[in-house]
């Protein structure tokens, strides 16, 4: 089993860090308050999957294309310009859980799966997780959605 990334060596000082943590609180109030909502347990892994992008940034292992790649998911995920507006609380967050997850299934075939592994903060194994979600989100959201997203994202950049 890969060793885990010790997040709390690093916490006070980077900035993502208080981003993720922010995101965190959210999202997990959000949670509680729909405890029923299909889409409450998809949402729990949001942050996660944000901290996962910005520590591959960092990574010498992680090729630039890939970092390119992270990096386009993070202007969508930090974006106040969504498909699906933030505000809409966990509504709002599945269009940047499913940017993410593209971007994590395209990295599986490029990054050592222990690299991957080595930043996750979710529960269970990462490359399980993704695949998982891509599924389940493709099912929700319908195929072409990430297309989808991005048209719609491209066109509001233009506005």
């Amino acid at each position: 089993m890969p060793e885990l990334y010790d997040y709390e060596k690093d916490r006070p000082q980077r900035d993502y860090d208080s981003f993720y943590l922010r995101l965190r609180r959210r999202v997990e109030d959000w949670s509680r308050r729909h405890m029923n909502d299909a889409a409450a347990e998809l949402v729990l892994c949001v942050p996660d999957f944000f901290y996962l992008l910005m520590k591959l940034m960092g990574d010498a292992e992680v090729p630039r294309r890939c970092k390119a790649q992270c990096a386009a998911a993070l202007a969508y995920f930090v974006s106040p310009i969504d498909v699906i507006p933030d505000v809409l609380g966990g509504l709002g967050w599945l269009d940047d859980l499913y940017v993410a997850l593209l971007v994590v299934n395209s990295l599986l075939t490029s990054v050592d799966g222990e690299v991957l592994e080595r930043y996750w903060l979710g529960d269970g194994d990462l490359i399980l997780k993704a695949r998982e979600l891509v599924a389940r989100l493709d099912e929700k959201l319908g195929s072409g959605a990430i297309r989808r997203i991005v048209a719609a994202f491209r066109s509001r950049m233009q506005e």
